[in-house]
């Protein structure tokens, strides 16, 4: 969400409300490009993001579950400088796109180091710099000068504004002031004069401000009327006087094209109003999915693990494929040693009819000039039983690659049911010892639960539901009776379901339960869902398989539409 330097205004004055006076308790980076401070302000916990990738923005956002358990390098420099520090302001620069933060620090003489955060959102250049005594302390993105010639950012050096932040602010001048800078400055045409003068004018606004001066913003400056003059004057001081006690953002339609404004706008539809920007901010950032979480970096690997084993699994395909010729090898040695007396010697090749057919139809044989007949069958029957290994070992693999692909997919689904911690920590737990990610080093600070599945109650028993593949491993080898009833759907990724009732089971209650298996699995939102049924005595675990792996021979499958269970709120 791109936000203009006036709408930037009203944030800043937001975030100084929520973040003022409050302690920096602890502090991740989330990924590149993203710090989360933990602020303990006004008695509130507040989660204070500054983002500067692909959706730069600074905001105050919802709890974020999956945080890094790893420090990077720079979290652990920025701890030790502003860790336990108290924000004491946040200011725009000049009205431009830069937002400081000044954080006091006690140290333990009694003297208070003051670190200043400015964030500079500028699209692609946009970086959020630590500086003392004008000093750069470190940067999450360095800016050498190879990348750019007119500003390097780097520790140690002076740190200095961006080029064209020295236009003024709107908000710091009032009516009479305006007047005299547009008559000291104007020139060019009235929207050029706006954009020159003042910072931080989108298109919205300098509409706005045309729209109450009854200007196109096209006329040349230097043509304009005393009264008009004193018209743009006061449109501009109007508009001052309502970003200072703006507070929200609004989403107007003007002529099909989204504008996102402080204020009401004189003409376009309102689409949605947001009572504060951080949850506009918010909102679009996780749409877009800007945030590169722990959670999605872990999708992301599994991703490409998915992506490297579809490339194993079609090259053991094309293997066995060319196994094909394994016969064709065999028939060459026997119809090569058949033939044994005669003499082939410098031949490439040798026409001779097929023996071992009905039809003996002729075959030409390829040769090696430089072997005997002998030779050359013995050559053909080494090439056979070498494909013949390679196919019962490519069958192996094959199979094998066939179960990774099914557990990879369904950690995949695991991850899109995980809502908690708990759930996510289960998840990451379970691809360590499976060796698809790293081994953390630090342990986690509690202990993995055993009921974090979910249990449901419903008119036909009660119904117990794995989120991931740990907690299918545990409901169907562990906590299951032989008698409870085990659902999931057939080669489709899901949920283990077992259903525990006293009814009698019938079509009907199979059928409904059959279609709440069909809910939770990948094919959640499709039709004619198939689902195999049996009970939990006939399901069977192979050794060293995978988490969630079963077999059964004794089954029966029913073809469902997916339903939502009644009691199950997600």
């Amino acid at each position: 969400m791109n936000l203009d330097g006036l709408t930037l205004s009203v944030l800043c004055k937001e975030l100084n409300t929520q973040l003022q006076s409050g302690q920096i308790q602890k502090l991740y980076q989330i990924d590149k490009h993203t710090l989360l401070f933990k602020v303990r302000a006004n008695n509130n916990d507040v989660n204070f993001i500054i983002t500067v990738g692909s959706n730069p923005a600074l905001y105050v956002s919802k709890p974020i579950q999956d945080l890094p358990k790893e420090p990077s390098s720079l979290c652990m420099f920025l701890r030790k400088h502003i860790e336990n520090s108290r924000i004491t302001k946040v200011e725009q620069i000049n009205g431009d796109r830069i937002i400081c933060v000044h954080i006091d620090k006690l140290e333990l003489d009694g003297s208070i180091t003051t670190t200043y955060m400015y964030v500079e959102l500028m699209g692609k250049y946009s970086n959020c710099i630590f500086v003392q005594q004008d000093i750069i302390l470190e940067a999450l993105i360095h800016v050498s000068p190879l990348m750019n010639r007119e500003r390097s950012i780097s520790p140690k050096l002076i740190y200095e504004l961006p080029p064209n932040s020295s236009r003024v602010a709107l908000l710091d001048f009032n009516n009479t002031e305006i007047l005299n800078l547009l008559q000291s400055f104007g020139e060019g045409t009235v929207s050029q004069t706006i954009r020159k003068i003042f910072n931080g004018f989108g298109k919205s606004l300098i509409d706005y401000v045309l729209q109450l001066s009854k200007l196109t913003g096209q006329e040349d400056f230097d043509t304009l009327t005393i009264g008009e003059l004193q018209g743009l004057a006061n449109a501009l001081h109007t508009l001052r006087t309502q970003l200072e006690v703006a507070h929200q953002l609004y989403i107007y339609d003007v002529n099909g094209k989204k504008q996102q404004t402080p204020i009401p706008l004189l003409t376009g539809t309102l689409v949605k109003t947001y009572e504060t920007i951080s949850e506009a901010i918010d909102e679009s950032i996780q749409t877009q999915g800007s945030i590169h979480t722990a959670d999605r970096e872990l999708k992301k690997v599994i991703t490409q693990a998915i992506k490297k084993e579809e490339v194993r699994h079609e090259k053991i395909k094309k293997e066995l494929d060319d196994a094909d010729k394994m016969d064709t090898y065999k028939l060459y040695g026997d119809l090569l040693m058949i033939n044994g007396h005669l003499q082939v010697q410098y031949q490439t090749s040798l026409n001779v009819p097929n023996l071992l057919s009905e039809s003996q139809e002729m075959i030409t044989i390829p040769l090696k000039p430089q072997l005997t007949i002998i030779e050359n069958g013995q050559t053909y029957y080494k090439l056979y039983t070498k494909l013949k290994n390679r196919m019962i070992s490519g069958r192996y693999q094959l199979d094998q690659s066939t179960i990774k692909l099914e557990y990879l997919n369904s950690i995949l689904y695991s991850l899109s049911l995980a809502t908690t911690r708990e759930s996510l920590e289960e998840i990451r737990h379970e691809c360590m010892e499976a060796g698809i990610i790293k081994k953390s080093k630090k342990p986690l600070s509690y202990k993995l639960g055993k009921s974090n599945y979910i249990h449901l109650t419903i008119p036909e028993g009660e119904l117990y539901i794995g989120r991931n593949n740990q907690q299918n491993e545990y409901l169907t080898h562990r906590f299951a009776k032989p008698n409870d009833m085990w659902f999931h759907t057939q080669n489709i990724q899901g949920s283990h379901l077992i259903l525990r009732t006293d009814h009698e089971l019938d079509d009907m209650i199979i059928s409904q339960v059959a279609k709440y298996a069909a809910y939770f699995s990948k094919a959640r939102n499709t039709s004619k869902v198939p689902v195999d049924y049996t009970y939990i005595k006939n399901i069977k675990k192979p050794p060293k398989s995978p988490l969630g792996f079963v077999i059964f021979s004794t089954h029966q499958t029913m073809t469902v539409e997916p339903e939502k269970p009644p009691t199950y709120e997600e």
